[in-house]
């Protein structure tokens, strides 16, 4: 029932079982109530029943003198079918105007009903109930009015309400974007401000600061007493399936706005008005506002990308020039910083966690650097969030002792009712009691936690680990430990390459593998089957999630109109905006590990578009979007017939493509016999074939066959797989 009452009127409710105990009453009635609703001075109901001389001590002593008062105090508090009918038409009656019970509906609940004993001690006070109530429903507290205001309220959010109630975050480094907002507001005409600027910036937020400055009288006189609502244009839409209901809701919410001078319109997403509601042969919302915003009779608050700005609102040159732009730039890092230190100590009380200056300072760098979609500060925050989130959750202790204690109430509170069920009042009593004691023992358990020092110190592993959920990229004691261990086991599993494989972790070690903004792709050359592609999913598998892996064999980019499978169809052909192109895979991503094999077969102009995206840390696509690449981790392969790079001395075309790109080049070994011979061994282990008779001849009839000094180990496993793949020794 709580849900539909609202915090008064279950204040109320709570009062009249208090009313009951004290006047040691079998039962919880109308009288009740009606003197708990007495007793709540601040209300206008109270006040309008006191100018009749109707006050709770006057009620209270009518009420002692009618009914008296009992011997002995009831634990049960039961509900009188005439005052469960009362709140039944209270809540019926505020349905009907979409909102919680109010104590107004309480009131009039226990007029209409006609009869109880509240209303026969008010006609024992001498009170004409029929003029008390005509006189109370047609004041300032009358039906009418209070659905002219619900609305609004229902299709929008008073952002003063909110902003007085703390639910905004501070608002810091924004001062220039406000003050340029409440001088627009000040203006005589075009007084109707937009916000322009990317999604995370701020936007919102400076309109939610100026709430908060109105509701602490922090602005000029003549903005003191505005009141700011968020309109919500989905909630506007919604349920009109006919012709004109759309433009007659918007219509009378607009009246009531012409009505009160004081409200100040908040659009989200304004160019959702664009074409809003405007079905076939019906007008759209941004057509109705015109005229009302050219006159000045509504004041209106915009919010809206630049993308969005220049694709709808701009070319509606009349709707366009009755707003004033104010441009709201992305953050410098040191606007960042000032912005976090203001809301951590927010999070910190929330979470009930502590954060150290440096990790904050480090916290601003990950986000900067390997978050690559979304602005600051938004990211920044989100980040913050989740790093808080994450040491409360992994930490706690206190939620399992709490969850404990919430089964042991939930166990007596099923008992109780199974009790009730089989009429065994007495027993289901003393479990109730029983609930009780337990509540009480949970509450102290609480408050005991809340007020002890019970933050929990975020650490920088703690940091590393939500980027790594994050993004798959790990950092950290996390990274050191992975790729510590990573040269041991690739040496027995790949044979004849120690080196290689020295020399690449070396490099991994020594770059962190993630670089500023210029990429230097790791390109392994070598002989067919030497293991290149091998080497580099194992990496993949022991260092990152497999998920971030693309893998592209480039000689199916050998043709100059392959490009489109990189960058995207260009607008105007078909399938533009239905093929998934290699840079939507990155999108999805802020980091991925991208293998291009046999990177000398594609076509020059492909090798010529990712050379150009190495240098600058991004590549354009066909939708003009800038997809960052500064995250990723690219490999690439190619096969030679030596160990030596005879493209770069012989300097033919394909070796000029090279020669100028900052590529660390990998050379790997050619296969000796030696490395052959373990390998295979390695092969007949896995094989389960050790006690083979002639394993000498086989090693010697699969070395020749494959050919080894040519094809490397890629050769030999497809002899395995002929020879011992379906055979009974495996």
């Amino acid at each position: 029932m709580n849900l539909f009452f609202d915090e008064e009127s279950q204040k109320i409710l709570v009062d009249a079982k208090k009313e009951m105990y004290e006047l040691r009453h079998p039962y919880v009635g109308s009288e009740h109530l009606l003197l708990a609703i007495l007793s709540h001075s601040n209300l206008e109901i109270t006040k309008f029943l006191n100018d009749y001389g109707i006050t709770y001590d006057i009620f209270k002593e009518e009420l002692i003198n009618v009914i008296g008062i009992g011997s002995k105090c009831n634990d049960w508090f039961l509900f009188t079918p005439l005052l469960k009918r009362i709140l039944n038409n209270a809540t019926y009656s505020s349905k009907d105007e979409n909102k919680c019970v109010s104590p107004y509906n309480l009131f009039v609940s226990i007029l209409q009903e006609g009869d109880g004993v509240a209303n026969r001690i008010l006609l024992g006070m001498n009170i004409d109930l029929e003029a008390l109530y005509d006189k109370f429903v047609t004041n300032c507290f009358s039906s009418t009015s209070l659905k002219q205001k619900l609305l609004l309220d229902s299709f929008s959010v008073n952002m003063n309400k909110e902003a007085s109630d703390n639910k905004y975050d501070p608002v810091v480094g924004r001062e220039k974007q406000i003050n340029r907002v409440i001088q627009i507001l000040l203006r005589k005409n075009k007084n109707n401000p937009i916000l322009i600027g990317e999604a995370g910036v701020g936007k919102t937020a400076i309109v939610e600061e100026l709430a908060r400055r109105i509701c602490n009288n922090n602005v000029p006189l003549k903005l003191k007493d505005k009141v700011i609502y968020n309109l919500s244009m989905s909630s506007l839409i919604s349920g009109t399936k006919y012709r004109g209901e759309f433009e007659e809701r918007l219509t009378k919410v607009i009246a009531e706005i012409k009505n009160n001078a004081n409200i100040i319109l908040f659009i989200d997403e304004i160019h959702t008005l664009v074409g809003a509601g405007g079905a076939e042969g019906a007008i759209d919302a941004s057509n109705i506002l015109k005229p009302y915003l050219a006159r000045g009779d509504i004041k209106v608050i915009g919010a809206t990308t630049l993308e969005e700005y220049s694709k709808y609102i701009e070319k509606d040159k009349a709707l366009e020039r009755r707003f004033q732009k104010v441009v709201v730039e992305e953050p410098t890092i040191d606007e960042v910083k000032n912005i976090i230190d203001k809301l951590v100590p927010i999070y910190e009380r929330f979470h009930s966690v502590k954060l150290s200056d440096s990790l904050c300072n480090l916290i601003i760098d990950i986000t900067q650097k390997y978050i690559v979609r979304g602005k600051q500060p938004d990211k920044a925050i989100d980040f913050l969030d989740e790093v808080c989130c994450y040491t409360a959750v992994n930490n706690s202790f206190a939620n399992n002792t709490l969850c404990e204690w919430e089964a042991k109430i939930k166990k007596i509170i099923d008992e109780k009712n199974q009790e009730i069920l089989k009429h065994n009042f007495k027993k289901a009593l003393l479990l109730r009691k029983e609930e009780y004691k337990l509540r009480d023992e949970y509450s102290s358990i609480v408050f005991d936690s809340t007020m002890k020092d019970c933050t929990i110190d975020i650490t920088e592993s703690d940091v590393y680990n939500v980027l790594y959920n994050k993004t798959g990229i790990p950092l950290g004691d996390m990274y050191d430990r992975k790729i510590h261990n990573l040269s041991k086991y690739l040496k027995k599993i790949i044979y004849g390459q120690n080196d290689v494989i020295d020399l690449l972790i070396h490099y991994l070690l020594k770059d962190n593998y993630l670089q500023e903004k210029n990429i230097s792709p790791y390109l392994f050359v070598g002989k067919n089957g030497v293991g290149k592609t091998f080497l580099i999913e194992k990496i993949v598998e022991l260092l990152f999630d497999k998920s971030n892996f693309i893998k592209i064999n480039m000689k199916e980019y050998n043709e100059d109109y392959s490009i489109s499978k990189i960058v995207g169809v260009a607008p105007g052909y078909v399938g533009y905006e239905d093929k998934v192109s290699f840079l939507d895979k990155i999108k999805l991503k802020s980091f991925n590990v991208i293998l291009l094999e046999d990177i000398d077969k594609c076509s020059k102009n492909i090798f010529d578009l990712f050379s150009k995206a190495f240098e600058n840390g991004f590549f354009t696509n066909s939708k003009g979007e800038s997809i960052c690449i500064s995250n990723c981790l690219f490999f690439m392969t190619m096969t030679v017939n030596s160990r030596n790079l005879g493209f770069v001395e012989n300097k033919d075309s394909l070796g000029e493509r090279f020669l100028n790109n900052k590529f660390k080049v990998i050379s790997f070994n050619n296969i000796t016999e030696k490395d052959i011979d373990k390998y295979i061994e390695s092969k007949l282990k896995s094989y389960q074939i050790d006690n083979i008779g002639d394993k000498k001849n086989i090693i010697s009839k699969i070395k020749l066959e494959s050919g080894y000094q040519k094809n490397g180990f890629e050769k030999i496993d497809m002899l395995f797989e002929k020879y011992f793949m379906f055979s009974n020794v495996k």
